[in-house]
């Protein structure tokens, strides 16, 4: 037995387009763009690689980061050098952003994306009383970009968290730029 469809007025966007509609393909380019320089940025931060130059492609001169607890480091070199001390505490990371939602608005565009964020502890952090050396979370991440000259940039990369497990929560409370 077929499934019912859905009628057609329910799935059309605000200018009765289907949404995956090709009439605006560069608004598809710019999307994958911004996909692209989220997905980038979590895998230089998996790899270690905070050199300026990486980061320079990656956030725009006055770019910030958010972090949970709300502190906030803004350019590049200084967003790089924080992560850099920060994700110095594991032996390995692995960040998987997943679900993006991007509004478009000229040369501006707001990011929402959700990434499962898992972080295995370097040896003399984390709780050394604990069973586990690691610990995952459900993060959703809010980013605001710019067009550049050089193409799309990060504004501003904020995370909140939804969810945390594991082991060495007190380490990270302890640590203000976490």
């Amino acid at each position: 037995m077929a499934r019912p469809r859905a009628p057609i007025d329910t799935i059309l966007d605000a200018e009765n387009r289907p949404p995956m509609s090709n009439s605006k393909p560069t608004a598809w380019v710019d999307k994958l763009a911004l996909t692209e320089l989220v997905t980038k940025y979590f895998q230089l931060v998996d790899d270690k690689d905070f050199a300026v130059e990486k980061m320079q492609a990656i956030f725009t001169d006055d770019g910030s980061v958010t972090r949970p607890n709300d502190s906030v480091t803004a350019g590049p070199a200084e967003i790089g050098e924080s992560n850099r001390k920060s994700f110095a505490r594991f032996r390995a990371t692995q960040h998987l952003p997943s679900g993006f939602v991007i509004e478009l608005d000229g040369d501006q565009a707001a990011v929402r994306v959700n990434v499962m964020a898992m972080h295995l502890w370097a040896d003399g952090f984390g709780d050394p009383n604990a069973l586990d050396k690691h610990f995952v979370g459900g993060v959703v991440m809010q980013a605001s970009a710019r067009r550049t000259a050089s193409g799309w940039r990060l504004t501003n990369l904020r995370g909140r968290n939804v969810w945390r497990s594991g082991s060495g929560f007190g380490t990270m409370l302890q640590t203000t730029q976490g």
